[in-house]
């Protein structure tokens, strides 16, 4: 690429307007899921499940009068009958049988285990195989889509997901290192944004959803990508937000709205233009692209001090603290991370990497701890420390990782040998609990097994619901860990937070543990 080709002018001026701003957030469309994962967009999902009743795809759209959120719904009625009576579906009615409250669930159940395959087989061509791994690469703030694929996640495994708009109401999102899937996500089918019904209640609870858009729009340039202009997906929220601020702000937006469309063939450009939505002309920066490479080559040149994924966990714990520890609602002091400030002079300490010292270790929960031993990060913790100082405040039968604290301080080896240790008995608890419960499966289990095959097989929940007797099945350690990145938000969540932290525990023990284990029997 010449320095005057046009892509490279365009991406120069692409970096001007970026450089310029707050950090980006991404708006991601179908379109990006059909360039990577094959995915089809959502007429192409209604026709493959038309195909299961007694009516084609095409006589959905007609009584619809095309309106396919109205067909989506006339298709769920109609595969609810076929799903629970069809020997193809017996798998899916015996694994959700419990979760069924309307007959569209059944559709969305099916949807989601199809979009789940089809977002296995990532991109084989070398040319869109350096660009999905260019897109690994930007430098963004977070990430707003209407897809249901957990493609984005894969991607950024370090970022948190909020599905749909009861989590972004509950959940307390931070704005950095997070994926916000408002249409809802096929780890959890029923959350599903499909049928006419689920639009109609969707629009009429989004009054948060869009007052969180227009503050996102007003403060962060927002690259769209996988959208076309008339996308209903994309101009419903511009007219929500539009209608949501003074016709005096809208020029506010300007160099904010980045819509970048694959063109190929065609050369790059980039231009300033309108687009009129809700009979608003809104000011756009219109893309035209060719491959995406060199966009997101553009989103990568703007460098953090701090990955975006420990600059969320910062301002997340200054908001706990001030939400809850600080009865007057204010810190006491705040200096900078590489200052010179004694930890035992601040009441509250952040550290980063081997920085973290014994006074910062105080405040860790047992969610830093998963974090750790998943590397996402690595907070550099004093192994010996975890185990005489954090682990012991920990009340059982609270679901800890200790292999990884064991094995790097030396513990493991000694334990494992039946060597006497100096230990809080929380700890020894722990490992003769765990260990007795592993060892009696390690015996037992199929080694064959990979754990994305198990989910196909039972289904994520079942994984969650059962995660102690994993290593019956399974020692795909590097599986288990793509689970708990991928499923972090379910920490969250009342009814997975304790599976979730079972299923830790099963990783930690099987990195940590499981060779030394081998190697002894």
């Amino acid at each position: 690429m010449s320095e005057d080709s046009p892509h490279r002018i365009v991406k120069r001026k692409l970096e001007e307007i970026l450089h310029s701003q707050t950090g980006a957030y991404l708006f991601v469309g179908a379109g990006i899921s059909r360039r990577y994962a094959g995915l089809p967009d959502w007429s192409g999902l209604l026709r493959e499940f038309a195909k299961y009743t007694d009516h084609s795809y095409d006589y959905y759209v007609a009584r619809s009068e095309s309106d396919l959120a109205v067909a989506a719904g006339i298709i769920a009625d109609e595969f609810f009958e076929v799903w629970w009576n069809d020997p193809r579906f017996q798998g899916s009615v015996s694994c959700y049988q419990g979760p069924i409250t309307n007959q569209s669930i059944p559709l969305k159940i099916e949807i989601a285990k199809y979009i789940s395959d089809k977002t296995n087989n990532l991109p084989n061509q070398p040319e869109l195989r350096e660009e999905f791994e260019a897109f690994r690469k930007v430098h963004i703030d977070a990430i707003i889509t209407t897809n249901y694929d957990d493609l984005l996640s894969q991607i950024f495994p370090d970022f948190r997901v909020f599905i749909g708009q009861d989590e972004l109401l509950f959940a307390n999102p931070q704005g950095l290192a997070e994926i916000y899937q408002i249409h809802g996500a096929v780890r959890s089918p029923s959350s599903l944004i499909l049928t006419d019904k689920d639009y109609a209640d969707f629009n009429e609870r989004n009054s948060y959803l869009a007052a969180k858009l227009i503050t996102v729009f007003m403060e962060h340039p927002v690259i769209f990508l996988g959208y076309s202009l008339s996308d209903p997906n994309v101009t419903q929220i511009l007219e929500s937000i539009i209608h949501g601020i003074r016709p005096e702000s809208v020029e506010r937006l300007r160099s904010r709205l980045i819509f970048v469309e694959w063109k190929p063939g065609e050369p790059a450009s980039i231009v300033d233009t309108v687009a009129t939505f809700g009979g608003v002309s809104l000011p756009i920066t219109r893309v035209t692209a060719d491959s995406f490479t060199w966009i997101y080559e553009a989103l990568s040149n703007r460098a953090r001090a701090l990955p975006a994924r420990t600059l969320r966990l910062l301002k997340e714990q200054v908001f706990n603290l001030i939400q809850t520890n600080d009865p007057q609602g204010q810190l006491v002091q705040v200096c900078e991370l590489d200052g010179d400030t004694s930890a035992d002079e601040l009441d509250v300490v952040f550290g980063v990497g081997a920085r973290i010292q014994s006074k910062g270790l105080v405040g860790l929960n047992r969610w830093d701890l998963v974090d750790d031993v998943l590397n996402s990060p690595d907070l550099g913790l004093v192994s010996d420390e975890v185990l005489k100082r954090v682990i012991p405040r920990m009340s059982q039968p609270t679901y800890v990782p200790i292999f990884k604290y064991l094995h790097t301080s030396g513990y493991l080896e000694k334990l494992q040998n039946d060597e006497k240790v100096s230990l809080p008995g929380q700890v020894l608890k722990r490992y003769n609990e765990y260990t007795k419960r592993f060892e009696e499966y390690n015996i037992q289990r199929n080694r064959s097994k990979l754990i994305r095959d198990l989910i196909k097989e039972k289904g994520i929940e079942y994984i969650l619901d059962h995660a102690l007797e994993l290593p019956k099945f399974t020692v795909d350690k590097e599986g288990l860990k793509d689970v708990l990145l991928q499923e972090r938000e379910r920490r969250n969540q009342s009814r997975w937070s304790t599976s979730y932290a079972k299923l830790a525990v099963v990783y930690d023990w099987m990195h940590f543990m499981n060779e030394g284990i081998n190697r002894k029997s």
